[in-house]
């Protein structure tokens, strides 16, 4: 707007000269011995400027066709450059475009396109490197990854390639040094800051991992409720390793990690063995009431039960009783309660309390709880072995899991991969049964095979078989069907024999006007065997047999198979 301003305000300027100059004319006297032999030359003042407009002008567009000329081979290599400099960009971003599709080959072709336009473009190595990968050839990507380090633009990108290339080859510590540098190159990364976190938790050094999370927390890489879980994690494992040497000191990780995630269970667990340690069991049993609010879990209740190791039986169930007040029927809590009972000799209570929870789920733990329960109570070892056989294919009970391992303590990263908060309460999976109609092959493949021994029968036989079997069914496997009890008769198979169906050796019209004059034959039948046997029927019509074999080719309501069009044969049709 400046800009336009300027010109329309000078346009005006020269204007208003122009102006001026007309209205006050003038003369301009010009005399040179040298070009003219002193004779004078007199010019209007409006020419002359205009003469020296244009002279002026033409200087400066001589000067501009001088340099160019001049410096033309320059223009022409920069113009050339250029030309490369963009063959070369469009080869690298189709490359990119063709390796992120997984065309090796077009990747390849178009990777030594923009290596042969551009010279010291980074992004080239990044596409070698990527068609090297995609072609599983690691060491020519390792390669072009120490060749990124060689920039700045791309030395973050070399040291993530490095990393996961020795993560892959399980090279634990090459991979913590590559993290390392990627972390302090740049705090802010997300995988780097993880990839450190994830080598300190492996290698039990907590104090180093929390100083990790406190970094990585002020440049913003981990969300507040994920930095509290994590960080509450890591403190929970470093008071359990300060629980034998330094009690006090894990006290204070305890309770700050109870306080950053109360549900957390094995922090409130740890808490109170250090607080029960040290003397201050009113305060270990408020941190497992506050953490059995939040999470009911079988080891809070264990502890809480167990708060003091001197408490007798009865104190125990009294505790128990006090921790499921609140959650009557919490399942967690009746298990609680069951198990106190027990220990307390109150069967009554105990199977009470265990019909609750066998009527929800007869699970694993469920079935045990009840073996021992009749083992304390009666000492059946019949009705324990009955509930030890249902504890074999019963559900299974929550676990610690992560990612395929189970553990019956909790862990805080997982022994597979080293991910921190990794271990979850939950049911592992179950084995899908077959279903009770199916087949089982192997026991039938095992079985022998039993003979049938065939009986030839004529007609009469089947005839009085059948009247003998409607009159009193055949129990197989008893000598007498009349001396057969009831029992037997419920535990064995009935089988009812049918008449074997037998053809006349002669089919006639006679048979056929033998059936017409019974009169247990139907009107709809007679009418049919009446035209069967009447000679005009189009059932004897001759016409019928094609082939004249005897036999009739089609039905007479049918119309027949039609000519077949004869194959035109030659050279090319």
């Amino acid at each position: 707007m400046f800009r336009i301003a300027a010109f329309i305000l000078l346009l005006f300027a020269i204007a208003f000269g122009f102006a001026w100059l007309a209205d006050n004319p003038g003369t301009v006297a010009v005399q040179w011995d040298w070009l003219n032999q002193g004779q004078i030359y007199e010019f209007d003042l409006i020419t002359l400027i205009v003469a020296l407009g244009v002279i002026f002008l033409t200087s400066i567009f001589t000067w501009w066709c001088f340099f160019n000329i001049i410096n033309s081979p320059k223009a022409f290599g920069r113009w050339r450059s250029g030309r490369r400099r963009d063959k070369g960009y469009a080869a690298l971003s189709k490359g990119l475009v063709a390796a992120g599709a997984g065309n090796v080959p077009l990747a390849k072709q178009l990777a030594r396109d923009s290596a042969k336009f551009l010279d010291d473009e980074p992004l080239v190595a990044m596409l070698e490197a990527q068609t090297a990968l995609l072609e599983d050839n690691r060491p020519v990507a390792r390669q072009q990854f120490n060749r990124m380090l060689e920039s700045d633009q791309t030395r973050l990108l070399g040291l993530r390639g490095l990393y996961l290339e020795a993560e892959k080859e399980g090279a634990v510590e090459a991979a913590a040094h590559f993290a390392k540098e990627a972390n302090n190159l740049a705090p802010g990364t997300p995988w780097a800051a993880t990839a450190v976190l994830k080598v300190q938790t492996i290698s039990g050094q907590w104090e180093e991992a929390i100083r990790t999370l406190d970094l990585n927390r002020s440049s913003n890489v981990f969300e507040k409720a994920t930095y509290n879980r994590k960080k509450a994690v890591v403190l929970t494992a470093l008071a359990m390793q300060q629980e034998e040497g330094e009690p006090e000191q894990g006290r204070i990780n305890a309770l700050a990690a109870c306080k950053l995630a109360p549900e957390l269970v094995p922090a409130a667990t740890v808490c109170a063995r250090l607080l029960v340690r040290l003397n201050d069991s009113r305060k270990a049993g408020k941190i497992l009431e506050a953490s059995w609010r939040a999470s009911s879990h079988p080891d809070i209740a264990d502890a809480y039960v167990n708060l003091n190791a001197g408490d007798s039986a009865a104190q125990r169930l009294v505790r128990a009783r006090k921790l499921t007040a609140h959650a009557r029927d919490d399942r967690e809590g009746l298990f609680a309660m069951a198990k106190a009972c027990l220990d307390a000799g109150d069967f009554k209570d105990a199977r009470d309390v265990m019909e609750i929870i066998l009527r929800e789920s007869a699970s694993e733990r469920a079935c045990l709880l009840m073996a021992d329960i009749e083992q304390a109570e009666y000492g059946d070892r019949g009705r324990v072995r009955e509930w030890l056989s249902r504890a074999v294919s019963a559900s299974k009970d929550p676990t610690w899991i992560s990612e395929g391992v189970v553990s019956d303590d909790w862990m805080p990263c997982s022994p597979t991969t080293g991910r921190l908060d990794a271990f979850e309460w939950k049911a592992p999976m179950q084995q899908l049964g077959a279903h009770k109609e199916t087949l089982d092959l192997s026991r039938l493949a095992n079985e022998p095979l039993q003979e049938i021994e065939t009986v030839d029968l004529t007609t009469d036989d089947t005839h009085d078989i059948v009247e003998q079997s409607a009159s009193t069914p055949e129990v197989v496997g008893a000598t007498d069907p009349t001396s057969a009890s009831n029992e037997d008769v419920g535990d064995t198979d009935i089988v009812i024999l049918e008449p074997a169906k037998t053809q006349p050796e002669n089919d006639n019209v006679n048979s056929d006007e033998s059936d017409i004059q019974d009169p247990s034959v139907s009107a709809d039948s007679k009418s049919f065997l009446a035209d069967a046997s009447d000679p005009v029927s189009p059932y004897h019509q001759t016409d019928l047999d094609i082939d004249k074999d005897g036999v009739i080719d089609h039905r007479p309501d049918d119309p027949g198979i039609g000519e077949e069009k004869p194959k035109k044969e030659g050279w090319l049709f």
